[in-house]
């Protein structure tokens, strides 16, 4: 079959017009025949607009089920990238301008950050304008361009899609991905997972992140399949969803399925006659919580190891194949060797760094070539990812090498410390990271999530915590916050716990174990604060102006902000809510589309499949 994304699309509508693509509650759903129809629009606007295959066109997400269909149609006449609405205008104007984005498509009424980012930069704006159907739009343009006359791409036109990542602790990075690539890949995961035209995906997963985009939407449609389309991490409408007996999988993150797990615990009548498995995506689920949720809902948890770079690259296998508790899965249409630290293949049942080639592998980055030089060794992308085989084959992810904590020369990874935390009763969640040791290099220590009602203190955890994995790799030290920090893909920032709990200690300004400020990013935005301005404490409604900052020094703070958030904030400004401490920490947490929702409790990080 074709290895163009649109063409396979096109097939499946051509056999079977009348058959569902996209539904969303309440609304007349969207049929193969209207897709086509839809890819027939782009393609003869865009072309008319002087757009073509290479060029990316930014697409706003705030209308996420009209998203959806743009993200299936617009690769038809064009390069397409997701922008959720979290950005500000500034970061719109610098990422279009890395991507040397040629317009923008924004939903009608909608325009955002997005839309004022691409006037500022006199970019063409294209209006999607809501149809009937769920997803259906109409396009037009408020400065159509004459048909160009013939020239080069920006980009290579076999570019299908531009991902951004989530950006844990640096700027987004541009991840190119192509239409051979996505092909492949459906087809492999696809295979593993039976996925066939009836299947039917429950997309609930931010539609501009990966696994939303790739494994939740295309994977079903890429097979003739067809996508229910629901509010963003709301569980309540997955749950009515999902009793309507149409759902044949879920692929969710971690945070949703076990929102969706307390759900099924509280009301034991919950059940999807349909369902055949369930897929647990950017991040990991306890030993405990997939067999609760395998008991449930009686079909098997499935998970596998990907990055945006990659696509998937191991999965789990349905039954009856074995599956491995734990693991990552095998090999899945890529080679994958481990690097330990001498540079060498660590022996079977060591860890090393996951390294990966295959036809699912991207390019390159799009506009960094020394991060892309370092993340290649050999003709092998390096992942990041610290894993190891057991002796069938399974991968095991253990952790990031940028997160391995060097106690004494002893490299030690959180995840097996996070996951030993979280079986402590009492406790919810966890995240172990290093902080700075005058003689062992670094430290071992925790920020710890209590249970709602418990009372579990710190010296019973420490205690539990070294029974479970013994003194050396236990913490020394833990602080109970009411949150972890996390990122809008759910990854915790152990960076800025680092800084929060090393920088604050070293200025006084610590946290009480007990007594944690009531913003998760507050403390160690404290510590920013103190460090940029040299002082001990910033008092409450102290204006950034008035400690003594100043233009050098807000550029400076904003810096650090964003190596210790990932985001892009305002700088410090007279007159602005952003000037006073509280004020800062509110702009990342709405940056980070952090702020914890009563359906979407806090999760854990781990393997990361999308």
């Amino acid at each position: 079959m074709t290895e163009d994304v649109q063409a396979r699309l096109l097939q499946h509508a051509a056999s079977r017009p009348g058959a569902p693509f996209l539904a969303v509650p309440g609304r007349p759903t969207m049929h193969w025949g209207a897709l086509a129809c839809h890819v027939a629009q782009v393609r003869e606007r865009f072309t008319a607009w002087g757009l073509a295959r290479g060029d990316i066109v930014a697409v706003s997400t705030a209308d996420r089920t009209m998203a959806a269909t743009l993200f299936a149609c617009a690769p038809v006449s064009s390069t397409v990238t997701m922008i959720p609405g979290g950005p500000t205008e500034d970061a719109c104007r610098v990422l279009l301008t890395r991507m040397s984005a040629r317009a923008v498509v924004v939903p009608a009424g909608a325009f955002g950050a997005l839309g004022a980012a691409a006037r500022a930069l006199g970019l063409p704006t294209i209006v999607a304008s809501p149809c009937e159907d769920a997803g259906a739009f109409e396009l037009s343009c408020d400065a159509p361009s004459p048909v160009p006359t013939p020239r080069r791409p920006i980009h290579p036109p076999g570019w299908a899609y531009v991902g951004i990542t989530s950006g844990t602790t640096d700027r987004p990075k541009l991840v190119p991905y192509s239409h051979r690539a996505i092909v492949r890949i459906s087809d492999a995961l696809g295979a593993v997972l039976r996925i066939v035209r009836d299947d039917v995906s429950a997309l609930v997963t931010p539609i501009h992140l990966a696994n939303g985009q790739r494994t939740a939407f295309l994977l079903p449609v890429m097979h003739g399949g067809s996508v229910i389309c629901l509010p963003e991490g709301g569980v309540e409408s997955l749950v009515a969803a999902l009793r309507g007996g149409r759902i044949t999988f879920l692929s969710a993150t971690f945070t949703i399925l076990r929102a969706l797990l307390e759900r099924a615990d509280r009301d034991s009548s919950l059940r999807s006659p349909a369902l055949r498995f369930l897929r647990v995506a950017s991040g990991t689920l306890d030993p405990d919580e997939i067999r609760r949720l395998e008991d449930r809902f009686a079909v098997p948890v499935v998970t596998g190891l990907a990055t945006t770079e990659t696509g998937v690259i191991t999965h789990q296998r349905l039954p009856p194949e074995p599956r491995t508790p734990g693991s990552a899965g095998a090999p899945l249409l890529a080679e994958i060797r481990l690097l330990g630290d001498d540079g060498e293949v660590p022996p079977r049942g060591a860890a090393g760094e996951v390294l990966v080639r295959g036809p699912q592998v991207f390019d390159g980055y799009l506009d960094d070539a020394a991060l892309d030089a370092g993340s290649r060794l050999d003709g092998w992308f390096r992942t990041g990812d610290l894993a190891r085989f057991d002796e069938a084959g399974d991968l095991y992810v253990v952790g990031r090498v940028k997160e391995v904590i060097n106690r004494g020369g002893e490299k030690i990874a959180p995840l097996e410390i996070d996951a030993a935390l979280r079986a402590i009763p009492g406790v919810v969640d966890a995240a172990a990271f290093g902080i700075p040791h005058p003689t062992l290099g670094e430290e071992i220590v925790a920020a710890v999530v209590r249970g709602e009602g418990a009372t579990v203190t710190e010296h019973e955890v420490l205690d539990a915590v070294r029974v479970r994995l013994g003194a050396r790799r236990a913490p020394r030290r833990l602080w109970f916050v009411d949150a972890l920090p996390r990122n809008r893909a759910d990854k915790v920032l152990r960076t800025s716990l680092r800084v929060r709990f090393a920088s604050a200690a070293s200025v006084g300004s610590a946290a009480s174990p007990d007594d944690p400020p009531p913003s998760p990013f507050a403390a160690a935005l404290m510590a920013l604060w103190c460090s940029v301005l040299g002082v001990p404490r910033v008092p409450s409604g102290a204006t950034f102006h008035s400690l003594g900052g100043d233009a050098g020094s807000a550029e400076d703070l904003v810096a650090r902000i964003h190596a210790a958030f990932g985001v892009q904030v305002p700088a410090p400004t007279p007159g602005h809510g952003d000037e006073t401490l509280d004020g800062m920490a509110r702009s990342i947490e709405r940056a980070l589309g952090a702020t914890p929702r009563a359906d979407a409790p806090r999760g854990t990080a781990g393997a990361r499949s999308k």
